[in-house]
């Protein structure tokens, strides 16, 4: 799978392969939680445009998926929370998610992209706990926006 992934591909007959092969879409996966530049990520991307929601075959990868956040590079981190994001967040994983996301939304100079995706998945969470909601007016203040791209800083808005 590393070979298909480093080079030139049809994502819609991939996408064909790793449904019909459970032990591709496996490699796939596995692939998606290591840091191989630029394999990794697109195999992310790859499992985001191959899964459906609440996808039975990764949910049980949710753990490794939130830990899989650190360390990586913003394109591969905005296609893990892409995953993340279709998958169904236990209470008991919620708050090692909310953590990662809130370090990913601090870190000013990242990429728009995947801040806003790490945002959502925090006001996702914060929806359940009321006594969070207190962080997220704080989260959007000039500080943490003034590096957002207008249609990132929309759809900010839309979320508040």
């Amino acid at each position: 799978m590393k070979e298909i992934l480093a080079g030139r591909f049809n994502k819609e007959e991939l996408a064909k392969l790793l449904n019909a092969n459970k032990e591709k879409f496996d490699q796939t996966l596995n692939i998606a939680l290591e840091d191989i530049h630029p394999v990794s990520w697109r195999a992310a991307w790859m499992l985001y445009h191959t899964m459906e929601e609440q996808d039975s075959r990764l949910q049980p990868y949710l753990p490794r998926l939130i830990e899989a956040l650190k360390g990586k590079g913003d394109g591969h981190q905005r296609e893990l929370l892409r995953v993340i994001g279709l998958l169904d967040i236990t209470e008991e994983y919620e708050g090692g998610l909310f953590d990662a996301c809130m370090e990913i939304w601090e870190q000013v100079g990242k990429i728009p992209s995947v801040r806003i995706f790490a945002f959502r998945l925090i006001v996702r969470i914060a929806r359940k706990y009321p006594d969070l909601k207190n962080e997220i007016g704080f989260l959007t203040q000039e500080h943490y926006t003034e590096t957002l791209s207008p249609g990132i800083r929309n759809s900010l808005q839309k979320l508040m």
